[in-house]
């Protein structure tokens, strides 16, 4: 029997290595074919899934928040009276309902300053009257030519004058207030310099080239000397009492406390209405966003289709290479 010669052994065994090699090549690229293609179909589902959900929102689903003002809030610092009530139009003219609705505010109101507030008053003060009041306080004379001119709505004034009313009620009762009152009952009045501004009428002499007062006025130079009284502005250091900082009296709180309020009140509700707007327009804007998703979803699941072409490709060489394998 003929011997086999040594390079055709050698060239077997190569042959054979190369073969196993190349079976656990397509092995592998299986796997990762596998792998790769199981990783595009999640983010594939998953991306379309959350652009779906952006796409299906609506602006109209972003509700405004309410706007609220505490307690705490409008008493945690002393009174202001910086900002003053709307003045009073003339001819007012405006439903029944309206009118009826702030007169029977204002009687509550007067109410709770006549029981809270007043009593504090000291002997020297003026006690007001209910109309004098109304009109240091919600001035209801404007709050209804505002209704009638369109630049105030009634329902939203209602609502929030129905607010306010328990608020600056418990307010009243707090110890701050009870403190404030006390504080005013029992202050004295102290001397304090301060500056004013006045004027002076002062006689002063000067030429007037306008002036024909005077004998020879039209020689050179033109005019007359004349004597004019003029006002002089000076300031004037004068002594005035004063009650010492942060004293304030009762119809000064109860303004103070209405005025932080409102200008809380009206802050929050500004802030509130742009968060809402700029949810709105995030919504909008993710709209385009999730059309843009959902086709790049459509393309990632190509990608996972071309994986899954290659990965045919490889089963069917590794199903032609079995056929070709000699069966012992």
């Amino acid at each position: 029997m003929d011997a086999i010669p040594e390079h055709s052994v050698l060239l077997s065994r190569t042959t054979s290595a190369l073969d196993r090699i190349e079976a656990l090549y397509l092995k592998v690229l299986r796997a990762a074919l596998l792998i790769v293609a199981t990783v595009l179909l999640i983010c594939a589902a998953g991306w379309a899934a959350y652009s779906l959900m952006r796409v299906m929102r609506s602006p109209d689903s972003v509700v405004e928040k309410p706007s609220v003002v505490s307690v705490a809030e409008i008493v945690a610092r002393e009174a202001s009276t910086k900002t003053d009530a709307p003045r009073a139009g003339a001819n007012v003219d405006v439903l029944r309902r309206e009118r009826a609705y702030y007169d029977a505010f204002v009687k509550k109101y007067f109410a709770l300053y006549r029981e809270k507030f007043q009593p504090s008053l000291r002997d020297d003060d003026k006690k007001l009257t209910i109309g004098e009041f109304d009109d240091l306080t919600i001035n209801s004379s404007a709050r209804l030519d505002a209704v009638r001119s369109g630049d105030l709505s009634f329902e939203q004034d209602r609502k929030d004058l129905d607010g306010y009313l328990p608020i600056v009620t418990q307010a009243a009762n707090s110890k701050q207030t009870v403190e404030r009152l006390s504080r005013y009952r029992t202050a004295t009045k102290r001397p304090v310099a301060t500056q004013v501004q006045r004027t002076r009428v002062e006689t002063r002499r000067g030429w007037d080239t306008f002036s024909d007062n005077c004998e020879n006025w039209y020689l050179s130079p033109i005019g007359c000397a004349v004597t004019r009284r003029v006002e002089v502005p000076y300031t004037e250091t004068v002594q005035v009492m004063r009650y010492p900082d942060g004293i304030a009296s009762p119809s000064e709180v109860l303004k103070g406390y209405q005025d932080r309020y409102f200008q809380l009140l009206a802050e929050r509700r500004e802030r509130n209405a742009s968060e809402a707007a700029s949810q709105r327009d995030e919504i909008v804007r993710g709209h385009a966003a999730g059309w843009n998703g959902l086709s790049q979803s459509i393309l990632i699941a190509g990608g996972f289709l071309v994986l899954m072409f290659f990965f045919l490709l490889v089963a069917i060489e590794r199903h032609q290479r079995r056929s070709r394998s000699p069966v012992a």
